[in-house]
């Protein structure tokens, strides 16, 4: 079992056409849709705390940045919706190396970097700001948002909890059966989110597909405080 702290994730989520992600769906597996639609959200967090069966690691924090979108099992109950990722990017190539080995999922380790704190200007000190910076194969990127207010948990039925409450995570082995491990984690604050700023090329990152979609303005932006989580080893299913 993985433990960490998780902080200031940051989902931005765009809806999609189905046949964008039916290519990457693994066997055993449904889209899961709001309201019909399937939605894929680029997600950066950032961990600290790491620990591995209990024990303290190198590195003991590291951010992530990954692109994932919304499934359930085909033939499954409703709390074993979950998430497929397409990619995953870490600031650490150790953690880029166990994610592979261990979870067999598409994790590269890129400069990456995380701020938090609040605006420069005094009569905006109640604001949070939390900013991530990477480079992925010469493309420098990022995303800065700003958020302001109390915080809520998302309504029952909203997408903020489609998009939010998932404690699955799925993908196939080479032999193409299913894989499956679960998130241990509390409900999620949120915090109303007022800017944001997202700069990469979506195209060059992942396609002109899907990349395509992420070319316009997401129109979802949340900002999760976080909480602490365990990720279990994963399994294969039936």
């Amino acid at each position: 079992m993985i433990a960490a702290r998780w902080r200031n994730v940051v989902i931005l989520s765009w809806p999609v056409e189905d046949g964008l992600l039916v290519p990457f769906l693994p066997d055993g597996l449904a889209l899961d849709r709001w309201h019909g639609t399937a939605y894929i959200s680029l997600v950066c967090l950032f961990m600290e705390n790491l620990r591995v069966l209990g024990l303290p690691t190198v590195p003991r924090k590291f951010a992530e940045l990954n692109l994932r979108f919304y499934v359930r099992q085909a033939h499954g109950s409703d709390d074993r919706k979950g998430v497929v990722f397409l990619r995953q990017m870490v600031s650490s190539r150790l953690v880029a190396f166990a994610g592979r080995v261990l979870f067999r999922e598409p994790m590269l380790a890129i400069p990456m970097t995380y701020k938090c704190g609040p605006p420069e200007r005094e009569d905006q000190r109640d604001r949070q700001r939390v900013y991530y910076h990477w480079v992925d194969g010469g493309h420098d990127g990022g995303l800065r948002v700003t958020a302001d207010g109390h915080s809520y948990f998302a309504e029952p039925g909203s997408l903020d909890e489609f998009l939010t409450d998932r404690h699955w995570g799925y993908n196939r082995t080479s032999g193409g059966r299913l894989r499956a491990y679960r998130i241990s984690r509390e409900r999620w604050p949120l915090v109303p989110v007022i800017d944001h700023e997202l700069r990469c090329d979506p195209e060059s990152l992942y396609g002109p597909g899907i990349g395509g979609v992420m070319a316009d303005p997401a129109p979802s932006v949340l900002l999760a405080l976080g909480s602490k989580t365990q990720v279990h080893l994963p399994a294969k299913l039936r």
